[in-house]
């Protein structure tokens, strides 16, 4: 990874997109479980009723719920991404100041 001219900088906006981040993952966990139970309601009634409607209503349910999922899914994928790049600069500056600190002494 490149270090960038101001890491600081870096650093903060990180921590302010993750903590966004954080809590559009804690809506989409709450929406994933009403979705998934609501899903289930439909499996249920879909199997009972034994109707298209029922069908097209259970597929409905189904397809939110893998929509939530999958958008939960790149949530998680994109703050394990933040994270990976938050060491990196970390890392970074801390080598940096190792490095002044020996051509210092």
């Amino acid at each position: 990874m490149r270090v960038r001219r101001d890491p600081r900088r870096r650093l903060r906006a990180i921590a302010e997109e993750r903590a966004r981040l954080r809590e559009r993952l804690a809506v989409l966990d709450e929406q994933l479980s009403f979705q998934r139970q609501v899903a289930a309601d439909a499996d249920v009634d879909a199997a009972v009723a034994d109707t298209p409607l029922a069908d097209r209503e259970q597929r409905a349910a189904a397809d939110d719920a893998r929509r939530t999922a999958r958008e939960r899914d790149e949530v998680r994928a994109r703050l394990e991404a933040l994270d990976t790049e938050q060491d990196e600069l970390l890392e970074a500056l801390s080598v940096r100041a190792a490095d002044r600190t020996e051509q210092g002494a």
